[in-house]
């Protein structure tokens, strides 16, 4: 027993913080590889999730101010890297746990592996069927549009659509990347179908551009898909490009090969519209004026071949003015049902100058909402800043020596306890201005 006399000895709670400090000093930030097999979102709003591999698992927490910068949204099953500081936690049960920064995928296969699962599942449940489908209005009165407010697809639409046929679009803004875009596209569709039927819009149109299959993520999340399954308004998707192909292209009721496309697909061209109109219309008179021409022939001939005495004559001749007075009514029926029709199809016709204005005021709105929103964020920042740095200032090192504490040091090692000093040893006090070496000549 005598042996064991030199050996150190430490309380629980001592020793964990000694072992906290060698982990979190040599492994201040760190790699590690592993796959996703418990996922846990808590109510807080971290996330805690499990790494492993063939031999081994490792805890592992994504804090809810990280959790907005992720790229990818976390599933079980996924191989990932990532990347943070390992840190202890001793109060109770001594662990360790790395706390997660950045996260990315091992590899492309790995991602493409869980897509073709979920399309296999979703397929196998009927979401894909074409009898689910529903047709896209040829003349939509409105258009939703769900896309990022950034970038040139947002513009491509509006132009498209300004350039065949003006109509009123609705757009939801929405991020087409990130941990949050699934979400928040599944509230723009339940958004827009929950409209009162004089706001709904009569066609939807979800677009991105083009990128990665991790970029593209969200468009195959499976409660987007779920959603659009289940909108009661028809759904065009343009995802990415042409050669990009999502599980939301599956689901919806009319995929389009680009943003630009998805456009031409909503609406139709008013200039041959118009001219369609217009053949009709010449068709309708001529069919009229021959319907004329062939009667008042008819009734020449008829009168020719009448010999009969003058009452049948007469009878007759009674007979063919009241046929061609019914006829004549009925030509100007049709002209005056086909001229309303023309008229109404013409107050369909909007002016593009009246719809740019009301689209100039429209966005006025959003820009004075968005000043006031970064107005807003910024002063309360500002506070949230300046409360901190007070905190972080009174809690500071130099602040406590300032108020006359001190800090004893053994061997670069902070002494809190008598026990640790003995005769002539030699410490360091660390007073607020300057440092002061002593030397131990006898303790009590």
């Amino acid at each position: 027993m005598n042996s064991l006399i030199n050996i150190p000895e430490y309380e629980v709670s001592q020793f964990n913080q000694m072992f906290k400090e060698v982990i979190e000093i040599n492994f201040d930030y760190v790699r590690i590889r592993g796959e996703i097999s418990e996922l846990k979102n808590a109510a807080s709003g971290h996330i805690y999730l499990t790494l492993k591999d063939d031999n081994s698992i490792l805890n592992a927490t994504i804090w809810s101010q990280k959790k907005n910068y992720l790229q990818i949204k976390p599933e079980i099953g996924m191989e990932v890297i990532v990347s943070g500081k390992i840190s202890t936690y001793a109060k109770s049960i001594s662990t360790y746990s790395i706390n997660i920064d950045k996260l990315e995928l091992a590899g492309e296969g790995a991602l493409l592996k869980i897509v073709e699962e979920r399309k296999k599942r979703l397929k196998e449940n009927g979401i894909f069927d074409h009898n689910h489908k529903m047709n896209i209005p040829y003349l939509p009165n409105k258009i939703g549009v769900i896309t990022s407010i950034t970038g040139s697809v947002i513009h491509d639409i509006i132009n498209r659509i300004k350039d065949r046929f003006p109509t009123n679009i609705d757009i939801w803004p929405v991020p087409v990347q990130g941990i949050n875009a699934a979400e928040s596209i599944v509230k723009a569709v339940e958004g827009f179908n929950y409209l009162d039927n004089s706001l709904k819009p009569d066609i939807i149109i979800i677009a991105r551009g083009g990128g990665s299959t991790e970029d593209l993520m969200p468009f195959n999340d499976e409660r987007l898909a779920l959603t659009v399954y289940d909108s009661k308004i028809p759904i065009i998707s343009a995802i990415g490009h042409e050669t990009d192909t999502t599980i939301v292209d599956y689901v919806s009721d009319l995929r389009a090969s680009t943003p630009t496309a998805a456009a031409e697909k909503a609406v139709p061209v008013k200039n041959e519209l118009e001219h369609v109109i217009q053949n009709l219309f010449r068709q309708m008179n001529h069919l009229i004026e021959n319907s004329i021409y062939n009667s008042k022939s008819n009734i020449d001939s008829s009168s020719k071949f009448l010999k009969a005495p003058n009452l049948i004559i007469k009878s007759y001749k009674e007979k063919i003015n009241k046929n061609y007075f019914l006829l004549s009514k009925e030509i100007k029926n049709i002209f005056n049902i086909s001229s309303i029709k023309k008229m109404n199809l013409e107050k369909l016709l909007r002016s593009p100058k009246d719809i740019i204005e009301e689209k100039k005021i429209f966005l006025q709105k959003l820009s004075n909402n968005l000043d006031r929103n970064i107005d807003y964020n910024y002063t309360d920042s500002t506070k949230e800043f300046n409360k901190f740095i007070r905190l972080l200032e009174s809690n500071s090192l130099y602040t406590n020596l300032k108020k006359g504490y001190s800090v004893i040091r053994k061997s670069k090692k902070i002494i809190n306890e008598s026990k640790y000093i003995k005769d002539n040893d030699e410490i360091n006090v660390q007073f607020y201005d300057k440092l002061v070496k002593l030397r131990i000549k006898k303790t009590n």
